[in-house]
């Protein structure tokens, strides 16, 4: 029994190991999938990008009341450009330089700053000579200004190509002398009725060439139209003493006394000796009534007198830009802060039709041919004429403003010849 109890469980084992062999072997269990844990990029902050624009301007010296005028005047354009998102992206910085008197060396320290900095556009307003712009007419950059010299034409044009990025953004100082006297004779005595006492004419001026071309042009159209010049007189430049011309202009009394006095201290010099003793003349005095300082140190003497710009804002748009540069500056601006602003719009947009503000062919090109792309500023009406690097001007274009000063506020009464609405000439409170 024990024998066949042992046999059975021998026999047992063996089935269950053969049944055992018989079945799949279970398929391993799947393994867990490896997750590596993500890598995360560290976010690269973009580099601040800016565009560096030079203002190489006439900061100090007999140009001081102007350069303070032309550096508001870029401050004030840069930040509203800033704020709406800059020139390709890139904010605008402001490079000032003093080329102080304009002689050669202060124009190459100037240019060496310009340099330093790798500035993309030379914006300086205006010079008095033609030093700086053969300075600046060496670089790649373009330069604008607004000098209003036929002198600046012509050294640009006599060093071609190599001044070819050098424009001047308005017609030259030749054209003042006969639109003054067309104001003067043909509206305000022709069609005004305003009746002149006698046919003579007093003119001075600086011995600079700006001064000296518009007596020019000045002495031709009233010597034309018959009239009598009793004082024809060039001055050593910022003289402040005036006391042999008004000797002679009181003996004479002529109708008309016009002054290219284009400093502010001598203008104001004039002014001030003139009305201890005045003659029933009109007086016209040119640009200098542009710097604010004019009325602010003259106050009510600066009342009656006249004055013209070949570019100042256009009487549209002074409820736009007067405010807001007043709350921002405390002070209403000359000529030069609305030039500004029109000159670096019109920069800002060559470059960003080139692509690349430091593309300067190109931008030399957009210039040459403003006239495909006219820019509608706050001035007028941008074009150019690529022969002689020279804006246009007249009605269609930037057209003269003839100003009087009333309330000790500048009136624009003719753009051009065409009397404003709403204006109206006042005989100068020092007539008796």
């Amino acid at each position: 029994m024990v024998k066949k109890a042992s046999l059975l469980f021998v026999v047992f084992i063996a089935l269950a190991l053969m049944i055992g062999a018989c079945q799949p072997a279970p398929e391993p269990a799947p393994e867990e999938p490896v997750v590596e844990d993500p890598i995360v990029e560290e976010p690269v902050a973009e580099e601040p990008c800016t565009v560096k624009v030079g203002i190489p301007a006439m900061l100090t010296g007999v140009g001081a009341p102007m350069g303070a005028d032309i550096r508001a005047g870029a401050e004030f354009a840069a930040s509203h450009i800033n704020a709406e998102g800059g020139v390709l992206g890139c904010e605008i910085e402001l490079v000032f330089a003093d080329v102080k008197g304009e002689s050669a060396e202060d124009c190459a320290l100037a240019a060496e700053v310009m340099d330093r900095e790798d500035v993309a556009v030379f914006i300086p307003g205006a010079y008095f000579g033609t030093t700086c712009i053969e300075e600046f007419g060496r670089r790649d950059p373009v330069l604008m200004h607004g000098s209003a010299s036929a002198d600046m034409v012509s050294v640009v044009l006599d060093n071609l190509p190599e001044s070819k990025n050098v424009f001047m953004m308005c017609d030259d100082e030749f054209s003042y002398g006969p639109n003054t006297f067309s104001v003067l004779v043909d509206v305000i005595s022709g069609q005004l009725g305003y009746e002149f006492p006698n046919n003579k004419v007093a003119l001075l001026g600086g011995d600079i060439t700006y001064d000296m071309y518009i007596q020019q042009g000045g002495r031709e159209a009233f010597e034309a139209a018959g009239w009598e010049v009793v004082l024809d007189d060039v001055y050593a430049y910022g003289n402040t003493e005036f006391g042999p011309q008004l000797a002679r202009i009181r003996a004479e009394e002529p109708a008309v006394i016009l002054g290219q006095i284009t400093s502010t201290d001598s203008s104001v010099a004039f002014m001030n000796q003139f009305l201890t003793n005045p003659t029933n003349s009109l007086i016209y005095i040119q640009w200098s009534p542009a710097s604010p300082e004019f009325i602010s140190l003259l106050g009510e003497n600066a009342n009656g007198v006249m004055w013209s710009s070949l570019y100042d804002i256009l009487p549209e748009n002074k409820d736009f830009f007067y405010p807001k540069f007043e709350a921002e500056f405390g002070r209403l601006p000359g000529t030069w802060p609305p030039n500004m602003w029109d000159y670096m719009h019109i920069w800002v947009a060559a470059a960003e039709s080139c692509g690349d503000f430091t593309d300067h062919d190109c931008i030399v090109d957009y210039y040459d041919n403003l006239d495909n792309h006219p820019y509608e500023g706050l001035c007028g009406t941008y074009g150019m004429d690529a022969e002689r690097k020279m804006g246009r001007s007249g009605d269609e274009w930037i057209p003269i403003q003839f100003i009087q000063i009333q309330d000790q506020s500048n009136v624009t009464l003719f753009l051009g010849t065409e009397l404003q609405e709403g204006t109206q000439f006042e005989v100068p409170p020092w007539f008796d």
